[in-house]
């Protein structure tokens, strides 16, 4: 059974379907006031959820071109030999409080 969770339609009635069957107890107690916000809420998390997969993928999709672009360059040489390029130079950081106490641990 295939169901195409990216119809809001289908989602609706798919979970109608699935939840009648768990609140036919409830429902009688409540109506369909708690079915109707159920949805309401899967269906958010269910949006939220594919937005934030859809977000990764593209930043996974972004990375992937990047390292490529950057592979296909070092194959063609355009960054040089490895005497060619020059060090990156790093600002030195300022140590923690605690590195500070190692290092003078490491001294000694």
């Amino acid at each position: 059974m295939s169901i195409d969770f990216n119809s809001p339609d289908v989602r609706v009635s798919y979970l109608s379907e699935k939840l009648d069957g768990l609140l036919d107890g409830i429902n009688e107690s409540y109506g369909t006031v708690l079915l109707d916000e159920l949805i309401l809420r899967l269906e958010h998390t269910i949006s939220e959820f594919n937005n934030e997969v859809k977000e990764l993928m593209d930043c996974l999709k972004a990375n992937t071109e990047k390292k490529e672009e950057l592979l296909d360059k070092i194959k063609s040489g355009e960054f040089g030999t490895p005497d060619q390029v020059e060090e990156e130079t790093v600002p030195p950081r300022e140590l923690s409080e605690w590195e500070k106490r190692l290092e003078k641990i490491d001294k000694k």
